[in-house]
């Protein structure tokens, strides 16, 4: 009887493996955005809401205007991330804060994207934001990531 119930317990847990390991479907890369300091977004969803989370609220923060608005708002520079679940979806995202006041002027369809560059100065590491202005000369947006050590 103890080896049958075994054997059960074993079979379930076997067929419940591979789709606890594979995580959820339709999982994709977060998707970044762009947010100047002092700077807000309202990312209007889809789906509503029901619960969301930010890893680093002193580099951006969100409140929910409803459940399917919320605004984000840059606070310091850095990377953090938001996650958005709703009833059967979950929604990530890249919050890139820059120190840039052009930016915060504009919207994404005033300014393109971002270009990120690696800075290394001896054995330290950081993280500039550029973009092309109106006049298509780059502009610095400024440092998202401080200097790290370089891993040797």
């Amino acid at each position: 009887m103890r080896l049958r119930f075994l054997l059960i317990a074993l079979l379930a847990a076997v067929a419940v493996a591979p789709a606890v390991l594979a995580g959820p479907t339709g999982a994709q890369a977060p998707a970044p955005v762009y947010i100047a300091v002092d700077g807000s977004l309202l990312l209007t969803l889809a789906e509503p809401a029901r619960k969301v989370a930010v890893a680093n609220p002193a580099i951006a923060d969100v409140q929910v205007i409803s459940p399917a608005q919320l605004l984000i708002v840059g606070k310091a520079s850095g990377v953090t991330s938001l996650m958005i679940f709703s009833g059967k979806a979950l929604q990530s995202y890249n919050l890139i804060v820059h120190p840039s006041s052009i930016a915060a002027a504009g919207t994404s369809a005033t300014l393109p994207p971002p270009h990120a560059v690696l800075v290394q100065r001896g054995d330290k590491m950081a993280e500039h934001l550029f973009t092309r202005g109106p006049d298509q000369l780059w502009l610095e947006l400024g440092q998202i990531k401080p200097e790290t050590d370089v891993k040797k």
